[in-house]
This record gives C-alpha cells, structure tokens and sequence, in this order.
C-alpha cells in the first residue's frame, strides 16, 4: 500500500497521516495496530534484516520484491512495480490489476 502513495504520488509517505490512509485505503484490518507496531524494535530489526539480505542479494532499486515459488521452493528476484503480474504467475495468484486508493 506504500507503493501506491509513492508511484502514484497520492501524498507524502513521511507523513504518518497518509500512511494510514494508505493503510485503511488498502484494506489492512488495524492501521492504527501497524503504525504503532511500525515504531517499535521489532520492527526495527526486521528492517535491519530485510535490508541485509536485499543487500546479499545485490538489489539494486525500489521496489525490490523477493518471493518463493510455492511449488519449487525457489526463491525469485523482482525489481519494480511493474512486475507485480509476473509475481502472482510464480507464486500461483492471479493478478486483477491495480486499483489505487483514492488521493487523499
């Protein structure tokens, strides 16, 4: 849902307003649970983690999205937005299409 407000210039991401308008527009049960959630030190360190492994990996933009194939157990690289219809296809979901939340 962060994707949406960057690529699509809804609004500023630094602003914790519109990250839960982001949030809410996308459908995620609590917004205001994964704010807070967001500020803590677990997920501090999984940011940490995160951004090792993209590093590991040699990621080399945003968005850099990695996912495992369910039925091979391989993981694939994507960068880009535009490569969210060759995730469903690897991991075995359709994908409907982009609808973006409303600006806000």
């Amino acid at each position: 849902f962060i994707s949406s407000g960057i690529n699509a210039e809804y609004g500023d991401i630094t602003d914790s307003d519109n990250v839960r308008g982001f949030a809410a527009a996308a459908g995620v049960p609590d917004p205001e649970k994964l704010f807070e959630f967001s500020r803590g030190p677990e997920a501090r360190q999984q940011l940490i983690d995160n951004t090792k492994e993209a590093l590991d990996s040699k990621c080399f933009g945003a968005p850099w999205i990695t996912v495992t194939n369910p039925a091979t157990g391989r993981r694939e690289k994507f960068f880009g937005h535009d490569r969210i219809e060759m995730i469903g296809w690897v991991i075995g979901k359709e994908y409907k299409g982009h609808t973006p939340p409303p600006p806000l």
